[in-house]
Protein backbone atom coordinates (compact mmCIF):
# COMPACT_ATOMS: atom_id res chain seq x y z
CA UNK A 1 0.00 0.00 0.00
CA UNK A 2 0.95 3.53 -0.67
CA UNK A 3 -0.18 6.97 -0.46
CA UNK A 4 -0.44 10.24 -2.06
CA UNK A 5 -0.62 8.69 -5.53
CA UNK A 6 2.13 6.64 -4.54
CA UNK A 7 4.74 9.62 -3.38
CA UNK A 8 4.72 8.01 0.01
CA UNK A 9 5.62 4.51 0.77
CA UNK A 10 3.10 2.57 3.53
CA UNK A 11 5.26 2.67 6.61
CA UNK A 12 5.07 6.86 6.34
CA UNK A 13 0.98 7.38 5.40
CA UNK A 14 -0.06 7.99 9.18
CA UNK A 15 2.57 10.42 9.17
CA UNK A 16 0.69 12.44 6.50
CA UNK A 17 -1.53 15.61 8.21
CA UNK A 18 -2.51 19.02 6.68
CA UNK A 19 -0.50 22.23 7.27
CA UNK A 20 -2.23 23.56 10.06
CA UNK A 21 -1.61 20.22 11.80
CA UNK A 22 1.90 20.36 10.71
CA UNK A 23 2.77 23.74 11.82
CA UNK A 24 1.50 23.09 15.45
CA UNK A 25 3.40 20.23 15.95
CA UNK A 26 6.49 22.36 14.86
CA UNK A 27 5.73 25.11 16.79
CA UNK A 28 5.33 22.98 20.07
CA UNK A 29 9.21 22.38 19.47
CA UNK A 30 9.65 25.99 20.32
CA UNK A 31 11.45 26.93 23.04
CA UNK A 32 11.21 30.06 25.32
CA UNK A 33 8.86 31.36 22.30
CA UNK A 34 11.60 30.58 19.81
CA UNK A 35 12.18 27.74 17.03
CA UNK A 36 14.86 27.11 14.80
CA UNK A 37 14.13 25.86 11.69
CA UNK A 38 16.36 24.81 8.67
CA UNK A 39 14.50 24.78 5.04
CA UNK A 40 15.36 23.49 1.90
CA UNK A 41 15.63 25.81 -0.67
CA UNK A 42 18.38 27.29 -3.09
CA UNK A 43 17.64 30.28 -5.51
CA UNK A 44 13.74 29.80 -6.87
CA UNK A 45 13.61 26.09 -6.10
CA UNK A 46 12.74 23.59 -3.64
CA UNK A 47 11.85 25.11 -0.82
CA UNK A 48 8.59 24.41 1.70
CA UNK A 49 5.28 26.46 0.28
CA UNK A 50 2.40 24.85 2.24
CA UNK A 51 3.34 25.18 5.96
CA UNK A 52 4.82 28.49 6.09
CA UNK A 53 2.30 30.61 5.84
CA UNK A 54 0.36 28.57 8.31
CA UNK A 55 3.38 28.74 10.37
CA UNK A 56 3.93 32.49 10.49
CA UNK A 57 0.81 33.11 11.07
CA UNK A 58 0.65 30.94 14.47
CA UNK A 59 3.63 32.34 15.35
CA UNK A 60 2.54 35.84 15.31
CA UNK A 61 -0.68 35.09 16.68
CA UNK A 62 1.46 32.97 20.02
CA UNK A 63 4.53 36.16 19.91
CA UNK A 64 7.02 32.88 18.71
CA UNK A 65 10.07 34.34 16.86
CA UNK A 66 11.56 31.99 13.96
CA UNK A 67 14.84 31.88 12.67
CA UNK A 68 15.40 30.42 9.47
CA UNK A 69 18.61 28.50 8.34
CA UNK A 70 18.41 27.52 4.44
CA UNK A 71 20.97 27.00 1.83
CA UNK A 72 20.26 30.22 -0.36
CA UNK A 73 17.13 32.24 -0.78
CA UNK A 74 14.34 30.52 -0.56
CA UNK A 75 11.54 33.12 -2.53
CA UNK A 76 7.65 33.42 -1.65
CA UNK A 77 8.71 31.41 2.17
CA UNK A 78 10.74 34.66 3.38
CA UNK A 79 7.71 36.48 1.93
CA UNK A 80 5.23 34.94 4.44
CA UNK A 81 7.97 35.17 7.20
CA UNK A 82 8.39 38.66 6.79
CA UNK A 83 4.95 39.92 6.03
CA UNK A 84 4.18 38.23 9.78
CA UNK A 85 6.70 40.23 11.03
CA UNK A 86 8.55 36.75 13.04
CA UNK A 87 11.36 36.38 11.71
CA UNK A 88 14.14 37.45 14.03
CA UNK A 89 17.49 35.59 12.68
CA UNK A 90 17.81 35.04 8.49
CA UNK A 91 21.01 33.38 7.23
CA UNK A 92 22.91 33.08 4.83
CA UNK A 93 21.32 34.59 1.83
CA UNK A 94 17.88 36.07 0.97
CA UNK A 95 16.27 37.30 -1.99
CA UNK A 96 12.98 39.61 -1.24
CA UNK A 97 12.12 42.92 -0.93
CA UNK A 98 10.46 43.48 2.36
CA UNK A 99 12.77 41.07 3.78
CA UNK A 100 15.74 43.03 3.05
CA UNK A 101 14.20 46.46 4.60
CA UNK A 102 13.79 44.46 8.02
CA UNK A 103 17.77 43.55 7.65
CA UNK A 104 18.85 47.40 6.80
CA UNK A 105 16.24 48.28 9.79
CA UNK A 106 17.95 45.28 11.83
CA UNK A 107 14.59 44.04 12.63
CA UNK A 108 15.81 41.12 11.11
CA UNK A 109 19.81 39.57 12.57
CA UNK A 110 21.28 38.54 8.84
CA UNK A 111 24.46 37.02 8.26
CA UNK A 112 25.97 36.76 4.80
CA UNK A 113 28.17 34.01 4.19
CA UNK A 114 30.19 31.54 1.96
CA UNK A 115 27.40 28.95 0.82
CA UNK A 116 29.75 26.08 0.57
CA UNK A 117 31.38 26.49 4.03
CA UNK A 118 27.62 27.15 5.77
CA UNK A 119 26.88 23.66 6.66
CA UNK A 120 30.02 22.82 8.20
CA UNK A 121 29.98 26.40 10.00
CA UNK A 122 26.27 24.91 11.56
CA UNK A 123 27.22 21.37 12.07
CA UNK A 124 30.59 22.23 14.15
CA UNK A 125 28.37 24.57 16.85
CA UNK A 126 29.80 27.69 15.25
CA UNK A 127 26.22 28.94 15.50
CA UNK A 128 25.43 27.93 19.23
CA UNK A 129 25.68 31.46 21.04
CA UNK A 130 22.71 32.81 18.28
CA UNK A 131 20.74 30.00 17.26
CA UNK A 132 21.56 27.17 19.12
CA UNK A 133 20.16 23.38 18.50
CA UNK A 134 18.38 23.16 15.03
CA UNK A 135 15.09 22.05 15.96
CA UNK A 136 13.63 21.70 12.90
CA UNK A 137 14.54 20.11 9.06
CA UNK A 138 11.92 21.47 6.97
CA UNK A 139 11.98 19.88 3.33
CA UNK A 140 10.41 19.57 0.25
CA UNK A 141 10.33 16.70 -1.43
CA UNK A 142 9.07 14.58 -4.47
CA UNK A 143 9.25 11.09 -2.99
CA UNK A 144 9.21 9.80 0.45
CA UNK A 145 10.42 6.21 0.44
CA UNK A 146 11.36 4.18 3.69
CA UNK A 147 14.47 4.87 4.35
CA UNK A 148 14.56 8.69 3.29
CA UNK A 149 13.14 11.07 0.38
CA UNK A 150 14.32 12.28 -3.06
CA UNK A 151 14.64 16.28 -3.22
CA UNK A 152 13.18 17.91 -5.64
CA UNK A 153 14.93 20.60 -8.29
CA UNK A 154 17.30 21.77 -5.38
CA UNK A 155 19.89 20.09 -3.30
CA UNK A 156 21.42 22.70 -1.12
CA UNK A 157 22.36 22.23 2.68
CA UNK A 158 18.96 19.73 2.91
CA UNK A 159 21.22 16.21 3.90
CA UNK A 160 22.93 18.70 6.64
CA UNK A 161 19.89 20.19 8.24
CA UNK A 162 18.11 16.23 8.34
CA UNK A 163 21.37 15.66 9.97
CA UNK A 164 21.32 18.26 12.42
CA UNK A 165 17.94 18.44 13.78
CA UNK A 166 15.67 16.73 15.93
CA UNK A 167 12.33 16.17 13.78
CA UNK A 168 11.92 16.63 10.07
CA UNK A 169 9.01 17.61 8.58
CA UNK A 170 8.45 17.19 4.71
CA UNK A 171 6.21 18.55 1.87
CA UNK A 172 6.01 16.03 -0.50
CA UNK A 173 5.83 18.39 -3.90
CA UNK A 174 2.96 16.44 -5.99
CA UNK A 175 3.30 18.90 -9.27
CA UNK A 176 7.24 17.98 -9.22
CA UNK A 177 7.49 14.99 -11.86
CA UNK A 178 8.49 11.69 -10.13
CA UNK A 179 11.19 11.55 -13.14
CA UNK A 180 13.33 13.45 -11.09
CA UNK A 181 14.14 10.00 -9.00
CA UNK A 182 17.75 9.27 -9.62
CA UNK A 183 19.47 12.57 -10.73
CA UNK A 184 20.85 13.59 -7.25
CA UNK A 185 23.95 12.61 -5.72
CA UNK A 186 23.80 13.13 -2.03
CA UNK A 187 26.89 12.75 -0.26
CA UNK A 188 28.38 14.47 2.78
CA UNK A 189 31.95 15.28 2.86
CA UNK A 190 33.76 13.82 5.72
CA UNK A 191 36.41 16.54 7.94
CA UNK A 192 39.68 15.70 6.83
CA UNK A 193 38.84 13.12 4.26
CA UNK A 194 39.21 13.73 0.69
CA UNK A 195 35.71 13.95 -1.42
CA UNK A 196 36.77 10.97 -4.00
CA UNK A 197 35.84 12.95 -7.14
CA UNK A 198 37.00 13.39 -10.47
CA UNK A 199 34.94 14.42 -12.71
CA UNK A 200 32.31 16.55 -13.09
CA UNK A 201 29.75 13.59 -14.01
CA UNK A 202 30.68 11.30 -11.19
CA UNK A 203 28.30 9.79 -9.13
CA UNK A 204 29.77 9.43 -5.35
CA UNK A 205 26.48 9.27 -3.50
CA UNK A 206 23.09 7.94 -3.32
CA UNK A 207 19.77 9.30 -4.94
CA UNK A 208 18.41 9.95 -1.75
CA UNK A 209 18.81 12.10 1.34
CA UNK A 210 18.68 8.99 4.12
CA UNK A 211 16.35 10.43 7.28
CA UNK A 212 15.68 8.13 10.80
CA UNK A 213 12.01 6.92 10.32
CA UNK A 214 11.16 8.16 14.27
CA UNK A 215 12.55 11.37 13.29
CA UNK A 216 9.87 12.60 10.78
CA UNK A 217 7.27 14.85 12.73
CA UNK A 218 4.99 15.08 10.27
CA UNK A 219 4.03 15.39 6.06
CA UNK A 220 2.19 17.27 4.58
CA UNK A 221 1.04 17.52 0.65
CA UNK A 222 2.42 20.32 -1.67
CA UNK A 223 2.18 21.83 -4.58
CA UNK A 224 3.16 24.62 -7.23
CA UNK A 225 5.69 24.23 -9.82
CA UNK A 226 9.81 26.15 -8.94
CA UNK A 227 11.12 27.95 -11.92
CA UNK A 228 13.49 30.13 -12.49
CA UNK A 229 12.52 34.06 -14.37
CA UNK A 230 11.05 34.17 -17.80
CA UNK A 231 14.26 34.08 -20.20
CA UNK A 232 15.48 37.60 -21.23
CA UNK A 233 17.34 38.03 -24.33
CA UNK A 234 20.57 39.27 -23.99
CA UNK A 235 20.66 43.20 -25.09
CA UNK A 236 23.61 44.95 -27.04
CA UNK A 237 26.14 44.92 -23.60
CA UNK A 238 25.51 41.81 -22.82
CA UNK A 239 26.16 40.43 -26.26
CA UNK A 240 29.57 42.48 -26.31
CA UNK A 241 30.47 41.18 -22.85
CA UNK A 242 30.11 37.65 -24.01
CA UNK A 243 31.88 38.26 -27.36
CA UNK A 244 34.98 40.13 -25.40
CA UNK A 245 35.11 37.29 -23.55
CA UNK A 246 34.83 34.57 -25.90
CA UNK A 247 37.80 36.17 -27.51
CA UNK A 248 39.48 36.34 -24.45
CA UNK A 249 38.97 32.36 -24.00
CA UNK A 250 40.27 31.85 -27.61
CA UNK A 251 43.54 34.03 -27.01
CA UNK A 252 44.17 31.63 -24.30
CA UNK A 253 43.57 28.48 -26.08
CA UNK A 254 45.87 29.75 -28.72
CA UNK A 255 48.50 30.50 -26.43
CA UNK A 256 48.28 27.12 -24.79
CA UNK A 257 47.18 28.53 -21.48
CA UNK A 258 43.67 26.58 -21.92
CA UNK A 259 42.62 23.29 -23.35
CA UNK A 260 40.49 23.39 -26.34
CA UNK A 261 36.89 22.88 -24.21
CA UNK A 262 38.46 24.73 -21.31
CA UNK A 263 38.48 23.80 -17.94
CA UNK A 264 34.79 23.33 -15.92
CA UNK A 265 32.94 26.55 -16.04
CA UNK A 266 31.04 28.03 -12.99
CA UNK A 267 28.34 30.95 -13.85
CA UNK A 268 26.88 32.72 -11.22
CA UNK A 269 23.11 33.55 -11.44
CA UNK A 270 21.59 36.46 -13.43
CA UNK A 271 20.87 37.61 -16.88
CA UNK A 272 24.27 39.02 -17.73
CA UNK A 273 25.93 36.04 -17.08
CA UNK A 274 22.86 34.13 -18.49
CA UNK A 275 24.15 36.47 -22.30
CA UNK A 276 27.48 35.28 -21.95
CA UNK A 277 26.43 31.22 -21.59
CA UNK A 278 24.22 31.98 -24.40
CA UNK A 279 27.02 33.23 -26.92
CA UNK A 280 28.83 30.17 -26.29
CA UNK A 281 26.13 28.39 -28.44
CA UNK A 282 27.98 29.78 -31.36
CA UNK A 283 31.62 30.25 -30.28
CA UNK A 284 32.61 26.44 -32.20
CA UNK A 285 33.35 25.44 -28.52
CA UNK A 286 32.70 21.42 -27.82
CA UNK A 287 32.95 19.09 -25.39
CA UNK A 288 32.46 22.01 -22.01
CA UNK A 289 31.28 21.07 -18.55
CA UNK A 290 29.59 23.04 -16.05
CA UNK A 291 30.55 22.46 -12.18
CA UNK A 292 28.48 25.50 -10.35
CA UNK A 293 26.12 26.51 -7.93
CA UNK A 294 22.75 26.59 -10.50
CA UNK A 295 21.87 25.75 -13.68
CA UNK A 296 20.31 27.76 -15.85
CA UNK A 297 18.62 27.53 -19.22
CA UNK A 298 21.49 29.13 -21.10
CA UNK A 299 23.47 25.95 -19.59
CA UNK A 300 20.43 23.48 -20.39
CA UNK A 301 20.07 24.44 -23.66
CA UNK A 302 24.22 24.19 -24.32
CA UNK A 303 24.02 20.69 -22.86
CA UNK A 304 20.66 19.38 -25.22
CA UNK A 305 23.03 20.95 -28.29
CA UNK A 306 25.95 19.18 -27.01
CA UNK A 307 28.29 21.88 -26.48
CA UNK A 308 27.98 20.70 -23.24
CA UNK A 309 28.73 17.41 -22.26
CA UNK A 310 28.25 17.34 -18.53
CA UNK A 311 26.43 19.56 -15.40
CA UNK A 312 26.75 19.57 -11.98
CA UNK A 313 25.24 21.72 -9.63
CA UNK A 314 22.85 22.37 -6.68
CA UNK A 315 19.69 23.90 -7.92
CA UNK A 316 17.69 23.80 -11.47
CA UNK A 317 16.62 27.31 -11.96
CA UNK A 318 15.13 26.51 -14.87
CA UNK A 319 12.03 28.74 -17.13
CA UNK A 320 8.79 26.86 -16.92
CA UNK A 321 9.08 25.49 -20.58
CA UNK A 322 12.79 24.54 -19.90
CA UNK A 323 11.79 22.62 -16.57
CA UNK A 324 8.72 21.18 -18.01
CA UNK A 325 10.67 19.50 -21.01
CA UNK A 326 13.27 18.34 -18.39
CA UNK A 327 10.96 16.28 -16.32
CA UNK A 328 9.60 15.06 -19.57
CA UNK A 329 12.27 13.92 -21.05
CA UNK A 330 14.62 11.84 -19.02
CA UNK A 331 16.98 10.19 -22.07
CA UNK A 332 20.30 11.62 -22.61
CA UNK A 333 20.87 13.46 -18.57
CA UNK A 334 22.62 10.79 -17.24
CA UNK A 335 25.56 13.38 -17.03
CA UNK A 336 23.29 15.82 -15.60
CA UNK A 337 23.91 15.62 -11.22
CA UNK A 338 21.93 17.54 -8.68
CA UNK A 339 24.13 17.92 -5.15
CA UNK A 340 24.89 19.57 -1.92
CA UNK A 341 26.02 22.74 -2.06
CA UNK A 342 29.07 21.90 -0.15
CA UNK A 343 30.24 19.31 -2.86
CA UNK A 344 29.31 21.63 -5.37
CA UNK A 345 30.49 24.48 -3.61
CA UNK A 346 33.60 22.57 -2.01
CA UNK A 347 36.86 24.25 -2.30
CA UNK A 348 38.74 21.38 -2.77
CA UNK A 349 36.75 20.40 -5.42
CA UNK A 350 37.20 23.47 -7.19
CA UNK A 351 40.59 23.62 -7.09
CA UNK A 352 40.81 20.14 -8.07
CA UNK A 353 38.82 20.44 -11.14
CA UNK A 354 40.43 23.73 -12.25
CA UNK A 355 37.12 25.61 -12.52
CA UNK A 356 36.64 28.63 -14.36
CA UNK A 357 34.52 30.78 -12.31
CA UNK A 358 32.45 33.46 -13.90
CA UNK A 359 30.60 35.88 -11.26
CA UNK A 360 28.89 39.24 -11.95
CA UNK A 361 29.80 42.40 -10.07
CA UNK A 362 27.77 45.16 -8.88
CA UNK A 363 30.77 47.44 -8.62
CA UNK A 364 34.77 46.81 -9.60
CA UNK A 365 37.24 49.52 -7.79
CA UNK A 366 40.31 50.10 -10.03
CA UNK A 367 42.21 48.33 -7.95
CA UNK A 368 40.34 44.84 -8.96
CA UNK A 369 37.78 44.95 -5.44
CA UNK A 370 35.13 43.68 -5.95
CA UNK A 371 31.35 44.36 -3.84
CA UNK A 372 28.00 41.97 -5.22
CA UNK A 373 26.11 42.34 -2.20
CA UNK A 374 25.21 45.82 -1.33
CA UNK A 375 24.54 48.94 -2.27
CA UNK A 376 26.51 51.92 -1.28
CA UNK A 377 28.08 49.99 1.53
CA UNK A 378 24.88 49.72 3.41
CA UNK A 379 21.91 48.06 1.75
CA UNK A 380 22.17 44.28 1.04
CA UNK A 381 21.19 42.81 -2.06
CA UNK A 382 21.31 38.93 -1.98
CA UNK A 383 24.27 37.83 -0.23
CA UNK A 384 28.12 36.37 -1.63
CA UNK A 385 26.40 33.44 -2.28
CA UNK A 386 28.94 30.89 -3.90
CA UNK A 387 31.33 34.07 -5.58
CA UNK A 388 33.47 33.68 -2.84
CA UNK A 389 33.92 29.89 -2.78
CA UNK A 390 34.50 29.79 -6.61
CA UNK A 391 36.72 32.83 -7.31
CA UNK A 392 38.88 32.07 -4.16
CA UNK A 393 39.83 28.21 -5.60
CA UNK A 394 39.60 29.17 -9.44
CA UNK A 395 41.60 28.40 -11.59
CA UNK A 396 40.61 31.30 -12.68
CA UNK A 397 38.65 34.10 -11.69
CA UNK A 398 36.45 36.10 -13.94
CA UNK A 399 34.18 38.96 -13.10
CA UNK A 400 32.00 40.39 -15.56
CA UNK A 401 29.39 43.55 -15.13
CA UNK A 402 28.07 46.24 -17.63
CA UNK A 403 30.37 49.20 -17.33
CA UNK A 404 27.30 51.53 -16.20
CA UNK A 405 23.73 51.51 -14.79
CA UNK A 406 20.77 53.22 -14.54
CA UNK A 407 21.60 54.90 -18.28
CA UNK A 408 25.14 56.17 -17.33
CA UNK A 409 24.15 57.79 -13.88
CA UNK A 410 25.85 55.00 -12.11
CA UNK A 411 29.00 53.93 -13.13
CA UNK A 412 30.38 50.20 -12.06
CA UNK A 413 34.01 51.04 -12.03
CA UNK A 414 34.68 53.28 -9.42
CA UNK A 415 37.99 54.77 -7.27
CA UNK A 416 36.88 52.60 -4.52
CA UNK A 417 34.16 50.09 -3.86
CA UNK A 418 31.86 50.69 -0.66
CA UNK A 419 31.80 46.72 0.33
CA UNK A 420 34.36 44.40 -0.23
CA UNK A 421 33.42 40.68 -0.86
CA UNK A 422 35.93 39.81 -3.22
CA UNK A 423 39.31 41.29 -2.73
CA UNK A 424 41.78 41.91 -5.82
CA UNK A 425 43.71 38.74 -4.37
CA UNK A 426 40.80 36.54 -6.04
CA UNK A 427 40.03 38.42 -8.78
CA UNK A 428 42.06 37.76 -11.91
CA UNK A 429 40.11 38.97 -15.05
CA UNK A 430 37.15 41.91 -15.54
CA UNK A 431 34.90 41.84 -18.28
CA UNK A 432 33.01 44.85 -19.56
CA UNK A 433 30.99 45.90 -22.46
CA UNK A 434 34.30 48.05 -23.93
CA UNK A 435 36.70 45.37 -23.30
CA UNK A 436 39.05 42.80 -21.10
CA UNK A 437 41.10 43.73 -18.24
CA UNK A 438 43.67 40.60 -17.61
CA UNK A 439 44.79 42.07 -13.98
CA UNK A 440 47.40 38.24 -13.22
CA UNK A 441 50.47 39.27 -12.35
CA UNK A 442 50.23 43.37 -11.94
CA UNK A 443 50.86 45.86 -9.59
CA UNK A 444 48.21 47.75 -7.81
CA UNK A 445 49.47 51.00 -9.67
CA UNK A 446 49.40 48.80 -13.47
CA UNK A 447 46.25 47.41 -12.26
CA UNK A 448 44.38 50.64 -12.14
CA UNK A 449 45.68 51.79 -15.36
CA UNK A 450 44.12 48.38 -17.10
CA UNK A 451 41.02 48.78 -15.31
CA UNK A 452 40.37 52.55 -16.40
CA UNK A 453 41.43 52.26 -20.00
CA UNK A 454 40.46 48.88 -20.94
CA UNK A 455 37.12 48.07 -18.74
CA UNK A 456 35.39 51.94 -17.69
CA UNK A 457 33.15 53.68 -19.55
CA UNK A 458 34.45 56.56 -21.49
CA UNK A 459 32.42 59.01 -19.43
CA UNK A 460 34.01 58.27 -16.98
CA UNK A 461 37.41 57.74 -17.56
CA UNK A 462 38.54 61.52 -17.16
CA UNK A 463 37.51 61.57 -13.55
CA UNK A 464 39.10 57.85 -12.92
CA UNK A 465 42.13 59.19 -14.39
CA UNK A 466 42.20 62.32 -12.53
CA UNK A 467 41.37 60.60 -9.11
CA UNK A 468 44.40 58.22 -9.92
CA UNK A 469 46.47 60.72 -10.72
CA UNK A 470 45.74 62.77 -7.52
CA UNK A 471 45.96 59.82 -5.17
CA UNK A 472 49.58 59.50 -6.68
CA UNK A 473 50.64 62.84 -6.37
CA UNK A 474 49.70 63.30 -3.02
CA UNK A 475 49.65 60.64 -1.21
CA UNK A 476 51.37 58.21 -3.02
CA UNK A 477 51.63 54.29 -1.59
CA UNK A 478 51.33 50.75 -2.62
CA UNK A 479 47.60 51.28 -3.18
CA UNK A 480 47.16 55.50 -3.96
CA UNK A 481 43.96 56.42 -1.99
CA UNK A 482 42.06 59.79 -1.25
CA UNK A 483 40.65 58.81 1.55
CA UNK A 484 38.25 62.17 1.67
CA UNK A 485 37.82 61.49 -2.38
CA UNK A 486 37.68 58.04 -2.47
CA UNK A 487 33.79 57.74 -2.18
CA UNK A 488 33.24 60.76 -4.12
CA UNK A 489 31.42 58.82 -6.99
CA UNK A 490 29.01 57.49 -4.13
CA UNK A 491 28.26 60.82 -2.60
CA UNK A 492 27.48 62.54 -6.29
CA UNK A 493 24.74 59.74 -6.73
CA UNK A 494 23.15 60.62 -2.92
CA UNK A 495 23.55 63.98 -3.72
CA UNK A 496 22.66 64.66 -7.56
CA UNK A 497 21.66 60.98 -8.35
CA UNK A 498 24.60 60.93 -11.14
CA UNK A 499 27.78 59.86 -10.40
CA UNK A 500 29.34 62.14 -13.41
CA UNK A 501 28.79 64.94 -10.92
CA UNK A 502 31.37 63.78 -8.92
CA UNK A 503 33.54 66.07 -7.41
CA UNK A 504 37.30 64.78 -7.49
Amino acid sequence: MTCLNSRITDIHCSKLVDPETAANRILQLAQNNRINIGTSGFGSVGYPKMIPPVLAQLASENNVKVRILTGASAYAMDAHYASHNVLERRYPYQNNPLLRKQIDNGIVHFMDYHLGEWPYMVEHGWLDKTVGKLQVAHVEASLVMEEGFVPTGSVGAVPAWVQQADYVVIEVNTDVSPSIHGIHDIYRPVPGEPIPLKRVEDRIGEPIVRVPQEKILAIVESKGIDHGGTPVEPGKVEKQIAENLLEFFQEEISRGRLPRNLYPLESGVGTVNDAVFKALAGAGLKGLRAWTEVVQDSLLDLYYQGVMTALSCTSLMLSPKNLENFYAETRGRENIVLRPQDVTNNWELIRRLRVIAVNTAVEIDIYGNVNSTHILGRRIINGIGGSGDYSRAAHMSIFITPSTRKNGKISSIVPMVTHVDTPDHDVDIVVTEHGVCDLRGLSPREKAKVIIERCADPDYRDLLWKYYRLALENKGGHIPHLLDRGYSFHIALEEHGDMRKASI
